[in-house]
C-alpha cells in the first residue's frame, strides 16, 4: 500500500512538474508572438511614414519644377539667351543635315513669319536641287528687342548637288529674330533667305 501511494505521488509529481514546464515554455512564446507582432506593426509603421515622406518630397519637386522661370516652353517669363537660339539653330542645322524639310521648317513659326508660303516653297526646291548638306553655325551675337531675340550667326554650309556634281561652299552672316509663342521660341523672320537658293 505504501509502495502504491509513493507511485501515485510521484506519478503525480511527475504529471505536475511536465505541466508547470509547458506553461513556463509556452507563455514566453506568448509575449514573444506579442512583441513580434508589436515590431511588426511599428516597422509598418515607418514604412507609411516614409511613403508619404518620399510623397511629400516628390510634390515639392514637382512644384520647384512648375515655378522655375523658362521650365514651360510656354512660360512668358522666359529670357532669350544663348542656349535657346543653339537650340532653334540646332533645329535647322539637323533638319538640313538630315535632309529633313519638315524639321528643319518645324524652326520657323509658320503664323508670325511674313511671307511664309513662298519660303516653304524655297525651302521645297532647295531640297530637290541639293541631296546633302553639311552645315556649321557660329553664333557671333545674342540680345533681345523688345519681345524678339535676336542672333548673329557666322554660317558656313557646304551644298552636294543631286547626280554627283561637285560639291558647292558658300559663306554668309545670316540675322535671326525670333519670338517666344504657344510651341516655344520660332524664328519670325531673318536675313539672307536668298542664302537656302
Amino acid at each position: 500500500m505504501h509502495k502504491r501511494f509513493m507511485l501515485a505521488a510521484v506519478t503525480l509529481m511527475a504529471f505536475a512538474l511536465s505541466a508547470a514546464a509547458q506553461t513556463s515554455t509556452s507563455t514566453p512564446q506568448t509575449s514573444s508572438s506579442t512583441e513580434t507582432k508589436k515590431e511588426d506593426k511599428k516597422e509598418a509603421e515607418k514604412k507609411d511614414t516614409k511613403k508619404e515622406k518620399d510623397k511629400d518630397k516628390k510634390g515639392k519637386k514637382d512644384k520647384d519644377k512648375k515655378d522655375k522661370p523658362g521650365s514651360d516652353p510656354i512660360d512668358t517669363s522666359a529670357v532669350f539667351n544663348e542656349r535657346i537660339a543653339n537650340d532653334v539653330l540646332g533645329q535647322i542645322r539637323d533638319g538640313l543635315e538630315g535632309h529633313s524639310r519638315r524639321l528643319m521648317l518645324s524652326a520657323f513659326d509658320s503664323d508670325k513669319m511674313d511671307g511664309y508660303l513662298s519660303f516653304e516653297d524655297q525651302i521645297d526646291a532647295y531640297f530637290e536641287r541639293y541631296e546633302a548638306f553639311r552645315v556649321r553655325f557660329r553664333i557671333s551675337n545674342v540680345t533681345v528687342e523688345g519681345t524678339k531675340g535676336v542672333v548673329l550667326v557666322d554660317t558656313e554650309m557646304e551644298q552636294i548637288p543631286r547626280g554627283g556634281a561637285q560639291p558647292q561652299r558658300k559663306r554668309g552672316l545670316l540675322r535671326f529674330e525670333l519670338e517666344l509663342g504657344r510651341k516655344g521660341w520660332r524664328v519670325v523672320d531673318f536675313r539672307d533667305r536668298s542664302f537656302f537658293s
